[in-house]
């Protein structure tokens, strides 16, 4: 499951142990979409709702530091 968000997007999905072919958790990954493809984090947790709720904590994260980085550059380009 994917969601996106401007120009950034979070994922879910299943972690299966190799070995044994049983669930072992879940992932997350935050990317940047455009204007390429770009995992910028990833993190586990044990449950979907868990890792659903620590994506999009992390997503929030990157999207206000991308925001402070902008407006900080367009200060300095006034």
């Amino acid at each position: 499951m994917r969601i996106y968000e401007d120009n950034f997007a979070y994922e879910v999905e299943q972690i299966i142990d190799r070995a044994t072919q049983v669930p072992s958790g879940w992932r997350y990954n935050i990317n940047r979409v455009r204007p390429n493809h770009q995992i910028l984090r990833s993190g586990d947790a044990a449950t979907k709702e868990a890792a659903e709720k620590a994506g999009k904590r992390a997503l929030a994260r990157v999207i206000r530091a991308e925001q402070k980085v902008q407006s900080v550059e367009g200060k300095g380009a006034a």
